[in-house]
């Protein structure tokens, strides 16, 4: 299964943004890539599974979470961002879209100088004015601002100057912004009445690549001709649907993919042994994986409950069965990714998260709480026991046993939990709905720890229960905490943040709106024997997994094996 989640590091404040975007070439993550392959360049089908979904439908719609593309992650292979990020490393962006930007002097606007000379698929250009429309777009449709970015206005000054305007400083968010958000032309987007449902069937991009041929079964994409840094040297992209992780790394072990980011047992017989000159993978750390609890119904709008459940869950036996030590048990209770963000984590929070379940403490929270076990041995309270379900695709087999594990660990302790597999397509839904008691999911991740906290607590980003939610999928809303966001998004002052960090953190730990659970592994798994120029531990130069948005960054870097 892949984790979506992003780690750049944090740029130091507005100065050094202005100054970073007259210099962005020295910042870069690694030379902008030569898409042109020449008349030399062997024709060659990469092909790639990112993610297990069957049977694909048909919407590449880059703004819609559920759209085919997103689910795959071949989004950015045809719609760009404006900076390509290598989140591996500090302050590494590429000019892309964007050759440059500048913040005014409260972190309230940012200005772009966008590239000259790009083209839409379709072969018309794209201008500054399209980066405006796009931002326009997301400030009037709620449903397709997925990074709850508070827009108030998007104007292009001229073909290559768009400046975007925001309700409070977004220093923060310049990953986001820049990175995350897919341009789409405004001459085809402009005719669509409701562009939050419009499925983008034969989507128009200035990617290195176009829609060739799909199916439920799969999809390729072919070589853009218009592209505007020349034709890629990988030729054709496939992406065949899998129902499973099972099915999916069959395929992979017998030679099918060339790239996946699958969980895979015992990876190194499974699959480097299978060809080991060739077969290769590179699991950096990448983000914290918690269990959602939606705190808007019981149990879980009940705190003690959600701090006992805590307590009773075996975060090595997770690790060690569920992911195969693949993914460490978490240590620290602010949910901070480590070790990346161990600095900034409160003393008081380290190593406070029991590594097995913790029996006493669980009975001594409940029983303090005024719940009793009834003659089934469950906890309860006013007649009503403390039952829930688990909900995750079935076919992401290290969740799914995840699921299965917490239910097993929790049943002596007094809880009544089952698990509930279903398709990605529903698991996604729900969690957007408001639709599930618990579910377990990778965390967000970015280039400071504010970017996990906003993807877990900001309200923000969330919505009603039956609408949807871009974040904050358990619906947590606390005032204090959605203060502390707002004043650390809005400041450059190390001393500053350290205090709105600290009280988001204690947030977390103490109101307990996510279960923190493990360090999650980037899955990546690579094969040489078709094509060359992958990022390396030894050489990241962008993150390595078959992700957006980087994802783009790394085909371009690939070559045909002669």
């Amino acid at each position: 299964m892949f984790r979506k989640s992003v780690r750049p590091r944090a740029l130091a404040g507005a100065a050094a943004l202005t100054a970073l975007a007259l210099t962005a070439s020295a910042c870069s993550s690694s030379p902008k890539p030569s898409a042109n392959g020449g008349s030399g360049s062997k024709s060659a089908t990469l092909t790639i599974e990112s993610n297990p979904v069957s049977p694909f439908v048909d919407n590449f719609n880059p703004f819609v979470q559920t759209s085919i593309a997103k689910q795959v992650n071949a989004t950015s292979l045809i719609y760009e961002p404006l900076l390509q990020w290598n989140i591996t490393k500090a302050n590494a962006y590429t000019p892309w879209l964007a050759d440059s930007f500048t913040w005014n002097n409260d972190g309230t606007a940012v200005t772009f100088k966008i590239h000259s000379g790009v083209k839409w698929s379709d072969g018309q250009p794209l201008t500054a004015k399209d980066v405006a429309y796009t931002f326009q777009l997301m400030e009037q449709n709620q449903a397709l601002d997925a990074n709850g970015l508070p827009i108030t206005g998007a104007n292009a000054s001229d073909d290559s100057t768009v400046t975007i305007t925001f309700k409070s400083a977004q220093y923060t968010n310049i990953y986001a912004i820049s990175g995350q958000t897919f341009i789409v032309p405004q001459h085809v987007w402009s005719a669509q009445s409701d562009p939050a449902h419009w499925t983008d069937a034969t989507p128009v991009g200035s990617g290195p690549y176009t829609l060739d041929k799909f199916s439920a079964q799969g999809f390729t994409l072919k070589a853009n001709p218009n592209y505007w840094q020349g034709a890629p040297k990988v030729s054709e992209v496939s992406y065949p649907a899998y129902v499973s992780n099972t099915t999916a790394n069959q395929a992979l072990t017998s030679g099918q993919l060339d790239w996946a980011g699958n969980y895979v047992t015992n990876i190194d017989q499974t699959y480097v042994a299978k060809d080991p000159a060739h077969n290769h993978y590179y699991f950096p750390a990448t983000n914290t994986v918690v269990l959602i609890l939606n705190v808007t119904k019981a149990p879980f709008n009940d705190v003690k409950v959600r701090q006992a459940v805590s307590a009773a869950v075996n975060r090595t036996e997770l690790s060690q069965v569920g992911e195969t030590n693949y993914e460490p048990p978490a240590t620290s209770s602010s949910g901070l990714l480590l070790p990346q963000f161990t600095d900034e984590v409160p003393s008081d929070l380290a190593n406070d998260l029991p590594a097995t379940s913790d029996a006493n403490k669980v009975s001594q929270i409940m029983t303090a709480a005024g719940y009793a076990k009834d003659g089934s041995g469950i906890w309860a309270k006013g007649g009503k026991e403390v039952s829930f379900a688990i909900e995750d695709p079935s076919s992401y087999t290290d969740y799914f046993t995840c699921a299965t594990l917490i239910s097993q660990e929790l049943k002596p302790l007094g809880f009544k939990v089952s698990v509930n597999g279903v398709t990605p397509d529903k698991w996604t839904a729900d969690l957007n709905a408001g639709n599930f008691d618990a579910a377990i999911h990778w965390g967000g991740s970015g280039n400071t720890p504010y970017t996990q906290y906003d993807n877990w607590l900001d309200y923000g980003t969330s919505a009603p229960i039956g609408q949807t939610a871009n974040g904050d999928y358990g619906r947590y809303n606390n005032p204090a905490v959605q203060a502390a966001l707002k004043a650390w998004a809005g400041t450059n002052d190390p001393a500053t943040i350290t205090t709105q960090l600290g009280i988001v953190a204690h947030a977390m730990s103490t109101d307990v709106p996510d279960v923190v659970l493990m360090y999650g592994a980037g899955w990546n798994e690579y094969s040489t024997k078709h094509f060359t120029g992958w990022p390396t531990k030894d050489n990241p130069y962008v993150d390595p997994r078959p992700n957006d948005p980087w994802i783009e960054y790394t085909v371009l870097h690939l070559t045909p094996v002669s």
